[in-house]
């Protein structure tokens, strides 16, 4: 390294334009032969003058969050590299070894006989933990010769930080199955569980920006880690000193690294198939899985149903980490933009719905032509919000199996506090147990399948965020789950009905709904005290007013308390401690806003649930519907102005 660089540091530590945390942090990233290959870009950085560049990359390091980390790709502490995925991989060998506790590295594979599953959730759990606390709550130290799998999406360097992922495992002693090219996310989850592995990561930024990726780890259930054993990975990670490494073909040779069984694929797609509660078919679907891996699972299990009218959005079926079909790169199917070449093949082929998975496969999205306009309106006017597409497929997952007698006696529905509460009145009415305030983040649906009660069995699961859950041998959200929309939908047909008429009926039934979010972005040290202030205003002094509605009580998840404003008393509430506040405007709660601060961007969250129920309208004609509709339209929209417009001022 130069002596002219460490002079231009030094300059700018004095002239306060970088700190000496992100100044030091440089000079050891040039100075490490392990960080050579990023030596170029930093200069090029530190040449070009770019300190807020630097001070963004080296002054602070990448978070390891709830379920792992997500950030920028490109050198330097903060963003995600092959040094920081590298330090992941470590801490995770550590974990899951034992070593933290002075145990020696396991040095071998323990085979597995194949699953032993009865697709609910209730395995013989001899290898896994057992107990009532379930394997969430399981010490994973010393499980490291059960093994890690590892698998990888279609962005840009995935392959490469999963073979890092790999190398490090492997010269931790921590025998490694890989698959032989990019999976889902789910995928990965069902091979953790089938293979009786100790854990699971997949490098996946989901929808994320193209210059993003992200690593993810998953516990033997096949979930999201959940606390305590977040906590004890991000533990192991602050401890990590070395990061050991093999070659990638060492790993191989020594057998250490395998690439995963092709049986495990088509015992995944079975499942998936599985899914299916009908054999109607006589539906034009069109499919895009935005240039993600969806051609490897939703495409499968399509293929395998013999649906035999699919037509592919051929620009974006060829994987590409650039997402250059998609605006601003972003894949993402809550988006109506992300539909437009999915809409424009559907007019092209008059189809009946179309349906679009994110870069990894986890999230379903889905488009219907208008009754009079078909498929020329906007797309923001043709795509289904996740709430919706959540409350079709509760009602169809329910009905057709309460119909053929397969309902089960002590059934479970799980969504999160976030989520419309259609689903859980659905789901009650159909005789359900119900969790509805699950923390945001379909981890907990998972967690929630885990606790399970002895007897009950897992039927569906929910978050608005477009993530579906109808099999318990998968533990995370499934994008596949959204075949059954295509299924339901000609069965639909068959009647001369769409599925924007069942939705219909749903509100007819059960009263209408409607949804409304909106983020908003902080960024940086001063954004986070912002965020930090907003929480503690709404909780010093909630407003007693928004949009025209009184605010009847304010549920704070952190505390654990419920706050009547009409009577001042207080009480606990019910469900995790987090860090949300619940303002509901009636007795029964359905109209709501929900606050919270984003636990991976830098945003605060609103969301707004308003509801015709808490009107005491429910049945009515087509008329009355549409009156319903415009009047809990306005409510919804007029409430989340309301507060956002009081967060601003404080």
């Amino acid at each position: 390294m130069s002596e002219q660089v460490v002079l231009k540091i030094n300059a700018w530590i004095g002239e306060g334009v970088l700190s000496r945390t992100a100044g030091e942090a440089i000079v050891q990233w040039l100075d490490d032969p392990a960080c050579e290959v990023f030596a170029g870009e930093i200069r090029a950085l530190v040449d070009a003058g770019n300190t807020g560049e630097l001070e963004d990359a080296f002054g602070t390091s990448i978070a390891f969050g709830t379920g792992g980390m997500r950030g920028r790709m490109g050198p330097g502490p903060n963003r995600f590299n092959t040094v920081t995925v590298g330090r992941a991989a470590q801490g995770l060998a550590q974990y899951v070894s034992g070593m933290g506790d002075g145990d020696e590295p396991a040095d071998g594979w323990q085979e597995s006989d194949g699953p032993d599953d009865d697709g609910q959730g209730n395995e013989d759990r001899r290898d896994l933990g057992s107990g009532p606390e379930g394997l969430h709550n399981r010490n994973l130290g010393g499980r490291a010769g059960a093994g890690v799998v590892v698998a990888w999406d279609t962005r840009h360097n995935s392959e490469a930080f999963a073979k890092e992922t790999a190398r490090v495992l492997a010269a931790n002693g921590v025998p490694v199955l890989i698959f032989d090219g990019y999976r889902s996310t789910p995928a990965l989850s069902f091979a953790v569980r089938d293979q009786r592995a100790a854990a699971g990561v997949v490098i996946s930024a989901s929808h994320n920006p193209p210059e993003d990726n992200g690593f993810k780890v998953y516990g033997p259930d096949g979930g999201q880690v959940v606390a305590p054993h977040d906590e004890g990975i991000t533990g192991e990670m602050r401890r990590v000193g070395e990061i050991r490494r093999i070659p990638f073909d060492e790993g191989t040779e020594r057998g250490l690294i395998r690439k995963m069984d092709p049986q495990v694929d088509a015992r995944y797609v079975a499942v998936l198939t599985d899914l299916s509660l009908d054999g109607a078919r006589d539906v034009r679907v069109v499919y895009t899985p935005l240039h993600g891996v969806g051609m490897t699972s939703v495409a499968k299990a399509l293929e395998q149903l013999d649906y035999r009218d699919v037509h592919y959005v051929d620009e974006q079926v060829a994987p590409d980490g650039a997402f250059p079909t998609l605006e601003g790169g972003i894949a993402n199917p809550e988006r109506p933009s992300a539909f437009r070449l999915g809409i424009e093949k559907a007019a092209e082929t008059e189809a009946d719905l179309v349906l679009a998975s994110d870069p990894d496969a986890d999230r379903i999205g889905c488009a219907l032509p208008l009754p009079d306009l078909g498929w020329e309106a906007a797309p923001k006017d043709l795509v289904l919000n996740g709430h919706e597409i959540g409350a079709l497929l509760c009602h169809y997952i329910l009905s057709r199996k309460q119909a053929a007698g397969t309902l089960p006696p002590r059934g479970l529905f799980c969504k999160t506090a976030v989520t419309s509460d259609l689903g859980a009145l659905i789901a009650r009415s159909f005789g359900l147990e119900v969790v509805d305030d699950l923390p945001v983040g379909f981890k907990h649906v998972g967690a929630e399948i885990d606790r399970m009660a002895e007897g009950a069995t897992f039927v569906f699961g929910t978050e608005e965020s477009h993530g579906y859950l109808a099999d318990a041998r998968i533990r995370d959200k499934e994008a596949a789950t959204g075949i059954l929309l295509a299924e339901y939908a000609a069965r639909a047909k068959q009647d001369n009905r769409t599925l924007r008429d069942e939705l219909d009926d749903i509100y007819r039934t059960y009263g209408y709904f409607r949804e409304v979010q909106r983020s908003v972005a902080l960024p940086g040290a001063e954004g986070a005290r912002r965020i930090e202030g907003i929480m503690a205003a709404l909780r010093a002094k909630p407003p007693r007013r928004m949009g025209g509605r009184t605010v009847c009580r304010v549920i704070d998840r952190l505390s654990g308390r419920v706050h009547d404003l009409r009577t001042g008393t207080t009480c606990p509430a019910a469900g995790e401690r987090v860090n949300i506040l619940v303002f509901t405007f009636s007795e029964a709660g359905h109209t709501r806003v929900i606050v919270r601060p984003s636990g991976t961007e830098p945003t605060i969250k609103y969301y707004v649930s308003a509801s015709s129920v808490d009107m005491g309208r429910t049945r009515g004609s087509t008329r009355d519907m549409d009156g319903t509709r415009g009047s809990i339209d306005n409510l919804a929209e007029s409430v989340l102005d309301a507060m956002v417009e009081w967060c601003e001022d404080v």
